[in-house]
C-alpha cells in the first residue's frame, strides 16, 4: 500500500512506501503483536538458554583446548630459548669458581698455608713410615 505525499514547492506527486505493514492500522494491533512477541519469548526462552548453555560449553571446551595447546607451543618455545642461556650461565660459573680457587690457592701459598694437596701428600707419607716403623719393630 503507497501514501500519496504531495511536495508543497515541486507541486509534484511522490509516492511512498509505509514502513508498517498492511492491515496493522491500529494501535490496538501493535499492542497486540507485542504482546505476542513477549509471549513466544517466553514459550521459547527455556529452549533458547539451553541452547545457548549448549554452545557456552562448547565454546568452553574449544577455547580450553586452544589455550592448552598455546601453552604447550609457548612452554616449547621459551625452553628451547633458555636452555643455551643455561647451558652458558653453567659454563661461566665454573670458569669463575676455578679462577677464585685458584687466586685463594696463590694467597695462601704466599702465605705459607699449605694446600689440600700438599696435606693428602703429607698423610700419604705418614702412612707409608708409620708401615716402615711397624715392620722394623
Amino acid at each position: 500500500m503507497s501514501k500519496r505525499i504531495v511536495a508543497k514547492r515541486a507541486k509534484r506527486v511522490t509516492r511512498v512506501n509505509r514502513a508498517v505493514p498492511a492491515g496493522i492500522d491500529t494501535p490496538q494491533k501493535i499492542w497486540l503483536a507485542g504482546l505476542g512477541a513477549v509471549a513466544v519469548a517466553q514459550r521459547e526462552g527455556g529452549k533458547a538458554l539451553e541452547t545457548l548453555i549448549g554452545e557456552g560449553k562448547r565454546m568452553q571446551s574449544r577455547t580450553s583446548r586452544i589455550a592448552r595447546d598455546v601453552q604447550r607451543q609457548a612452554s616449547v618455545a621459551v625452553s628451547a630459548r633458555v636452555k643455551p642461556v643455561r647451558a652458558r650461565l653453567h659454563a661461566v660459573r665454573r670458569d669463575v669458581e676455578a679462577s677464585l680457587e685458584r687466586g685463594v690457592g696463590q694467597v695462601l701459598s704466599f702465605a705459607g698455608v699449605p694446600s689440600k694437596a700438599d696435606v693428602d701428600a703429607l698423610v700419604v707419607r705418614i702412612d707409608k713410615l708409620s708401615r716402615q716403623l711397624r715392620s722394623a719393630r
